[in-house]
């Protein structure tokens, strides 16, 4: 149910994450909410795709994002998924807290049925052995 879309930065992700977000959209029944640390590319989705500007909530550790998130599913029980567009942008964490906040969605999206699809600047090469098994190839 989580997926993450792992590079360095500048290697694509957001635009890779942007098409897939605006392609199922166009497919799906259930609804898309796409996270972005800023509004830079609010023009970039189709209308239809909730977008949330995430430096306009004051959601400073990892447990505050799992806990927004759970908010937002709550509100909306036809959330199919949830694109998470640069997690480390978004939350001050470490590389621990970050396999903790993925395995959250992990339990999360099994319990609701919602895929994540989330984006880090994190070579693959140097992910930790836990997280490889989120990690989906571009």
């Amino acid at each position: 149910m989580v997926k993450i879309l792992a590079g360095k930065e500048g290697t694509g992700k957001t635009k890779h994450l942007l098409r897939m977000a605006n392609e199922q959209i166009r497919i799906t029944p259930g609804n898309v909410v796409y996270l972005d640390s800023d509004n830079r590319h609010i023009c970039d989705l189709k209308h239809e795709i909730r977008f949330l500007d995430m430096s306009q909530y004051p959601i400073e550790k990892p447990e505050s994002f799992v806990g927004f998130l759970c908010g937002i599913i709550s509100n909306d029980h036809d959330i199919e998924t949830i694109y998470v567009d640069g997690l480390y942008n978004m939350v001050d964490m470490n590389e621990s807290q970050a396999l903790n906040c993925i395995d959250q969605l992990e339990k999360i999206g099994k319990k609701f049925e919602i895929e994540f699809k989330v984006g880090m600047n994190l070579k693959v090469s140097e992910a930790p052995e836990s997280m490889t098994k989120y990690i989906m190839d571009i």
